[in-house]
């Protein structure tokens, strides 16, 4: 099969990461394009990773957000590969291949990673696939709420496939950790909650933050540390609301880090409290590092973390449950030896193997729709 992926990543993202372990597995027949805006964004993580593995890749330049003139270039770009699959990755590739038409004579599946909402630009953004998915021949979505709601926008459910997201198991380099302690002023007795992941408002790191506080108020013998891996618009807020409820330096602000594997090394605890998700890879990325896991009870989290049994799940936003569950877990060695062996099972779920075969056994069965 001849596929062509469309992205707009500017770093090897959740949905970047799924192409690129597809590409991987299925080595060739597969060739990407990302939209990129400014010459800043051309050379990044993605870029030099898909260049050292040769996974063909087309830059798709804007100069704005709203620039028209990519739509002749996607148009030539996909006469003269010629694929058999178009597979769009976001709402604005979904729009692009449905307002173009180039998906005439060809297969389309359109890749659904959830909605964010933060601000009406973005919600106007978001009701674009109402008027896309519904016309792909296959929508493939990350969790099986995910799936629900698409059904209530009118995607119709009978073209609707739910596909976890991969996870490659990696180790931790010990040098790696030792150099982060050394940056971060962190020493070896120093216990770390760690949460990585996009600081914007439905990651729920303000509640993490609160709840954080709790657990220390409570355990005042005790004096571990937050760290929080991640930049976005919620920074400085995020900011302002550790340092009003907690001691200099109990919270770690990090920013944006590509290569997140070392701070797996540094956690006692990973948390994940977001108001709404898929399947995240941070979570799956814990998993894959033996790092216990505390994440909310919502989306597709459900789907992979079982309460009790391999992580401890709380009702999201709830400051109480989450500080009594940091505080359950952070105690207990026992608990954490138990979520960090019952995870193992998890992430051989969703090898990057069992990734591939899953998708390529959709991307067969769209070949058979007439």
């Amino acid at each position: 099969m001849r596929i062509l992926a469309l992205l707009e990543a500017n770093s090897i993202t959740g949905t970047a990461k799924a192409v690129l372990e597809y590409a991987r597995e299925a080595a060739g027949g597969i060739e990407v394009a990302n939209f990129v805006r400014g010459a800043a964004n051309m050379n990044n993580s993605l870029t030099w990773t898909m260049e050292a593995e040769n996974i063909p890749l087309r830059l798709i330049k804007e100069k704005g957000r709203f620039d028209t003139a990519v739509m002749p270039y996607l148009r030539e770009l996909v006469d003269q590969l010629d694929p058999q699959i178009i597979w769009s990755n976001s709402v604005k590739s979904h729009f692009l291949v449905r307002w173009l038409g180039v998906q005439q004579g060809r297969k389309w599946v359109a890749f659904h990673h959830g909605y964010t909402s933060p601000d009406f630009k973005m919600r106007c953004y978001n009701q674009l696939d109402r008027f896309s998915l519904r016309q792909a021949d296959l929508t493939v979505t990350v969790c099986q709420a995910f799936a629900d709601q698409l059904v209530r926008r009118g995607v119709p459910s009978a073209r609707i496939r739910v596909q976890h997201m991969p996870i490659r198991p990696f180790t931790v380099d010990p040098v790696r950790v030792r150099l982060l302690r050394e940056e971060l002023g962190i020493d070896a007795q120093t216990r770390v909650v760690l949460s990585v992941g996009r600081l914007s408002r439905e990651k729920g790191h303000a509640f993490l933050i609160k709840a954080f506080a709790e657990c220390c108020a409570r355990n005042k013998a005790d004096d571990p540390a937050l760290i929080l891996v991640g930049d976005g618009p919620e920074s400085a807020s995020l900011r302002q609301l550790a340092g009003s409820c907690l001691p200099p330096k109990s919270v770690i602000f990090t920013g944006h880090r590509d290569d997140v594997s070392g701070f797996y090394g540094l956690a006692d605890i990973f948390v994940l409290p977001s108001l709404s998700e898929g399947t995240p890879n941070v979570l799956l990325e814990a998993m894959a590092a033996k790092v216990p896991v505390i994440a909310s009870n919502v989306g597709g989290i459900p789907e992979l973390a079982i309460d009790g049994v391999n992580a401890l799940l709380v009702p999201s936003g709830n400051v109480s449950a989450l500080s009594q569950a940091m505080e359950q877990l952070l105690s207990s060695s026992k608990l954490r030896l138990e979520f960090s062996s019952a995870a193992g099972k998890v992430v051989l779920e969703h090898s990057p193997q069992s990734y591939y075969r899953a998708l390529h056994s959709i991307f067969e069965e769209v070949m058979l729709v007439v």
